[in-house]
């Protein structure tokens, strides 16, 4: 027999042993002053991310109760306000063949110039998505069944997300697979659109790798798309 699972439900979440769920929203809505804010230029954006990335941060502990997922959304989370181009990923995906016209990383914390807008809406539906994955709806027929069913969605994708990126960390440490390869120059996207034939004995020693991370993240950049998102 399986130990018994004990519940706690408090006026702000309800925990047990497999996750912990927001029931209270107020400490992860934006600003009623977040419409005014001008993302154009080089203090709003900052502004603008800042106040994004705190309300992703403090969804942290409603993620997962494992601290490995955890440090996972944490660290995903850092890499894509910082570091990713994702721009050149979705290019990646929907022209594989012209690779010579994206090559320089725009990531969404960026604040040189403040020439780039940042995706405002974007950025605030993967908020939205995140938060529903982290929120608590009893799933009845009587009490919005559809919608806490759609929390679970968001929650499992989530989930698959982040496992698929903890794939990537293992690959950089134990496949022999860069970092960069993977997260700045998706190495894993490129290779799917060039001949065997043409690829370094390396490279054609990573496909296999390669092939199941472009997979996901072709799918993935294909969700965002049709949701909105920025996963």
């Amino acid at each position: 027999m399986g130990k018994p699972s004990i519940t706690i439900t408090t006026a702000k979440a309800i925990i047990n042993s497999e996750y912990t769920l927001i029931k209270s929203h107020s400490k992860y809505k934006l600003p009623t002053h977040f419409e005014k804010l001008d993302a154009g230029s080089t203090k709003g954006r900052t502004t603008v991310v800042k106040i994004f990335y705190r309300r992703f941060v403090r969804l942290k502990p409603f993620v997962s109760n494992v601290k490995m997922v955890r440090q996972t959304y944490s660290d995903y989370l850092r890499y894509k306000f910082t570091k990713e181009d994702y721009e050149l990923k979705r290019y990646l995906v929907f022209n594989p063949n012209g690779l010579q016209s994206k090559t320089s990383p725009e990531p969404m914390g960026s604040t040189k110039g403040g020439e780039k807008v940042m995706p405002m809406e974007e950025v605030q539906k993967t908020l939205q998505f995140i938060l529903k994955s982290c929120s608590y709806l009893p799933e009845t027929k009587e009490q919005k069944w559809s919608i806490a069913r759609d929390n679970t969605y968001c929650r499992q994708i989530l989930k698959n997300i982040l496992t698929m990126q903890y794939e990537k960390y293992r690959s950089v440490l134990n496949r022999g697979v860069g970092h960069d390869e993977l997260d700045v120059k998706f190495s894993h996207l490129r290779t799917k659109s060039s001949p065997p034939t043409k690829l370094n004995k390396g490279d054609k020693k990573k496909i296999p790798v390669f092939k199941i991370f472009s997979d996901f993240d072709t799918t993935l950049v294909h969700l965002n798309e049709s949701l909105g998102t920025r996963l």
